[in-house]
């Protein structure tokens, strides 16, 4: 078993001192811990200090606002989807929270924990020893990314499982620091290199998660090694818009893609078209790849959850 290296913890009580320690240079935040204490035992990160938000009220509770709906960035994964408001009118994000690892991860994950997840890859999510004896990985401490050794920039996944649906759900984050506070569409957060993936300053904090009034209902598709526990191969979802239909592709590279087509039965081929699957995962590339045709086939075939 893997030790975990020394830290403190620090566990504010009130958001305004949490934002001050937020600031610190190398504080890192941890809410359910699920995937960044992993982290740590890997000596992938090396926060001074870690920083708990777990004691903040403001982070949690799920509320309705005008006729949208707004979530606390420490709300468990399991509580979003079993909440009355989100299963009656955003049934896929609902769906996509039940998706995630095991029933004692969502019990412990969080909505904003899944939102911000680290990128992910086969040379990156190792422990330090494994990736000393390749040279080091360019995410990590390393100079090159072994996923594509010409290339410049890191090409870790994101893998967040619940991104997608809020994507095509409108979804917006507040974040606040020390400076003020401000809103970011969710399709506006993700950059194209899988080391600073986030358009998210040092200092910000994301506080809750808003979403607009439901519109046309969303299918959530996950493709993964095994039926739990798994991180995604892909993640698809599915929109219709009249004739026509839209989806976001995920876990392929460091941003989600959103494709469309006017209609309705030609999106799996757009969406094929579009997807580039990398090697960060032990999985064919060119089996990825066949496999986002089938999942938005799928996604399209589904019954949709209406709306209530």
């Amino acid at each position: 078993m893997l030790p975990f290296p020394a830290f403190s913890l620090e566990r504010p009580d009130r958001l305004d001192d949490l934002l001050e320690l937020a600031a610190v240079p190398g504080s890192r935040l941890v809410a359910g811990g699920t995937d960044l204490l992993v982290s740590l035992k890997h000596r992938l990160l090396h926060p001074t200090p870690l920083v708990s938000v777990a004691a903040i009220r403001s982070l949690r509770g799920i509320r309705a606002v005008d006729d949208g709906l707004s979530i606390g960035a420490a709300v468990s994964l399991r509580e979003v989807a079993r909440h009355p408001l989100v299963v009656s009118r955003y049934p896929a994000l609902a769906e996509a929270c039940t998706t995630i690892a095991t029933h004692t991860i969502q019990a412990m994950g969080t909505i904003g924990g899944n939102v911000l997840l680290d990128t992910r890859c086969v040379y990156y999510n190792q422990p330090a020893g494994w990736r000393d004896a390749l040279g080091g990985c360019l995410k990590a401490e390393g100079t090159v990314c072994h996923v594509a050794r010409t290339g410049k920039g890191c090409y870790a996944a994101v893998s967040g499982d619940t991104v997608p649906v809020l994507w095509l759900m409108g979804a917006e984050l507040e974040v606040r620091s020390n400076g003020g506070e401000r809103r970011v569409p969710i399709r506006e957060l993700f950059t194209d290199d899988g080391r600073t993936w986030l358009r998210i300053q040092p200092g910000e904090v994301l506080v809750r998660i808003h979403l607009p009034a439901p519109g046309a209902p969303i299918v959530h598709r996950k493709l993964r090694a095994r039926g739990s526990i798994d991180y995604p191969l892909l993640l698809v979802a599915v929109q219709r818009e009249e004739a026509g239909a839209r989806a976001v592709l995920s876990a392929l590279g460091p941003s989600p893609i959103e494709v469309r087509a006017d209609r309705a039965e030609d999106l799996p081929e757009v969406a094929w078209k579009a997807a580039h699957p990398l090697p960060t995962h032990l999985w064919s590339t060119t089996w990825r790849k066949h496999m986002v045709r089938v999942e938005v086939r799928r996604a399209l075939a589904t019954p949709l959850t209406p709306i209530r």
